[in-house]
């Protein structure tokens, strides 16, 4: 049997689901090793490890008491820090914007959360998504795990380190120029650059933009297609939804 952090996120949902393994656990094994492993890697630039901990009991609870929490129940998620969460810091990456908060959570987000997932932190990414590295003044360098020389690429940057070195099985970004497929070359990962208006957007940094597309960042085939399953559909925000 694998490592915890090593299973994807669809053996980890279907594990929780079926009471094999305890979203807490999950949470803890994930935690110790971004503890261990990004101070190097600097793929994170935020956690809420109080949030994340009650997430996690609370679908625990819900599999106690028979109910499904959903089909990404347990999964620790990493989301891109140029989509909101409310409560949580609202940079753009940007030193710009370093002591805004967000008002607001993110439609993605909360699909993710309805689906069980347990939305941990926010992953580095390039100032306000425009290049193809992570290297911003706010956060510092990104580094790639299989290689601390190298970039994990960009804009998505964070997010990829951080699937690829395990701190996360799965983490949301966005492609507008190749912001998931480039970081997702770099580093060994599957990510996808969902078709137009299959997953409704909410404002982001350049309102009224139909470039930028929203994607995951996996490690495998299977998950990224749960992902998608998730969080596609439509916002109000967004006309090619």
């Amino acid at each position: 049997m694998s490592e915890i952090w090593e299973r994807s996120a669809t053996e980890i949902a279907d594990e929780v689901r079926a009471g094999k393994l305890s979203a807490q656990e999950v949470l803890t094994v994930h935690l110790d090793r971004i503890d261990r492993l990004d101070s190097e890697l600097n793929s994170i630039s935020y956690l809420d490890v109080d949030a994340a901990r009650q997430q996690a009991a609370d679908i625990d609870a819900q599999v106690a008491a028979g109910s499904d929490p959903g089909v990404l129940a347990g999964v620790p998620v990493g989301v891109k820090e140029l989509v909101s969460v409310a409560g949580w810091p609202d940079t753009e990456a940007s030193l710009v914007y370093k002591d805004r908060v967000a008002k607001v959570t993110d439609s993605e987000v909360t699909r993710l959360r309805t689906a069980g997932a347990v939305i941990a932190g926010l992953t580095t990414a390039a100032e306000f998504g425009t290049v193809s590295f992570t290297n911003t003044p706010l956060n510092g360098i990104t580094r790639n795990p299989w290689n601390l020389t190298r970039t994990p690429g960009g804009s998505s940057g964070g997010s990829a380190a951080a699937v690829a070195a395990g701190l996360f099985p799965i983490c949301t970004g966005g492609d507008g120029g190749g912001s998931i497929r480039i970081p997702a070359a770099y580093s060994g990962l599957f990510g996808m650059k969902s078709t137009f208006g299959r997953v409704g957007r909410d404002p982001g940094p350049f309102p009224g933009s139909l470039v930028p597309v929203r994607g995951p960042m996996a490690r495998t085939v299977r998950d990224a297609a749960r992902y998608i399953d998730v969080v596609a559909g439509p916002t109000t925000c967004d006309p090619t939804s």
